[in-house]
């Protein structure tokens, strides 16, 4: 999924570019890509997001499961943490990736 996010960015940071060299006679076409692009951009992010937070649920809920301080407890309790770590890193990483518009 990460490619895919990846991909739709590189898209629309291309139609960005190419809208601001655009000619009048262009920039209609080019704003709709535009749009085209952040909005596709932004399903698949939130897509992702919805898919991760739903992960860190189900590990919250198995932790809560186990018996504190076994061995299976922790190892849920380090799976919950590398999610969260995980979704965070995504929405810095996006929040500093995706253009000005």
């Amino acid at each position: 999924m990460r490619t895919e996010i990846e991909n739709a960015l590189a898209a629309w940071r291309d139609a960005e570019r190419r809208l601001q060299n655009a000619t009048d006679g262009d920039r209609a076409a080019l704003e709709a890509e535009v749009v085209r692009h952040r909005t596709a951009f932004h399903h698949l992010s939130a897509d992702h997001m919805m898919e991760r937070i739903d992960a860190l649920h189900d590990a919250e809920e198995r932790r809560h499961a186990e018996t504190p301080s076994t061995d299976k407890y922790h190892e849920v309790a380090r799976e919950e943490k590398a999610i969260a770590a995980e979704i965070f890193d995504a929405a810095v990483q996006n929040d500093e990736d995706t253009p000005g518009s």
